[in-house]
């Protein structure tokens, strides 16, 4: 069968052809399609994580609860030991110069000339004490201080004062001497040693 087309040339249907668009039109979109589906899994796996990461604070949180009177018994427990460690540092101070002070008065006697009488022993400031005292002559002060400066407990004796008075119309010479004081090299190494 034959075919005539009897209608004009501006009215006769035409085929369209579709053409493909090129390439670099798509390109753009693919991309914003791309960076879009990269936004979104990375939101879902943020999302997830952060869900996650809640769920542990929510179970470290409550653990934390439940262990806070432990943790506080512990702490408790030491402040106690401190200040026991610290009694017991005091406690050991002075019994590593419990004999100190007894052998300091020991020498004092053994030291001191005859007719010389203390008054007062004194510790003015840690290691240091002055030692008030009568007698008859500036000689036995001056013994008394060469007596002294023999001793290993005592060391760089000062003459603090000395001065002329009475007792009973008797005339007497009163002095003060300072001295540093310290523990014979022996005597500390073995306390030191006991401990």
């Amino acid at each position: 069968m034959i075919r005539i087309n009897l209608l004009p040339k501006e009215e006769i249907p035409r085929t369209r052809t579709i053409k493909m668009p090129e390439i670099d039109t798509f390109v753009p979109v693919i991309a914003a399609a791309a960076v879009v589906l990269l936004c979104v899994g990375m939101s879902v796996v943020q999302g997830r994580s952060l869900a996650k990461l809640d769920g542990e604070v929510t179970e470290l949180r409550s653990e934390s609860q439940q262990l806070a009177p432990q943790i506080a018994r512990i702490k408790q427990l030491q402040r106690e030991r401190e200040q026991l460690d610290k009694r017991l540092d005091v406690i050991t101070a002075l019994d590593s110069e419990r004999y100190f002070r007894v052998h300091l008065m020991s020498e004092l006697a053994r030291r001191i000339p005859e007719n010389t009488w203390l008054n007062r022993v004194e510790e003015v400031s840690p290691g240091r004490y002055e030692v008030e005292g009568m007698t008859f002559s500036n000689f036995l002060v001056a013994d008394f201080l060469r007596n002294l400066d023999e001793s290993e407990y005592y060391h760089s004796m000062d003459l603090v004062s000395i001065e002329r008075g009475k007792i009973d119309q008797v005339d007497i010479l009163k002095f003060t001497i300072g001295a540093d004081v310290g523990q014979p090299a022996m005597q500390m190494a073995a306390s030191t040693a006991g401990r």
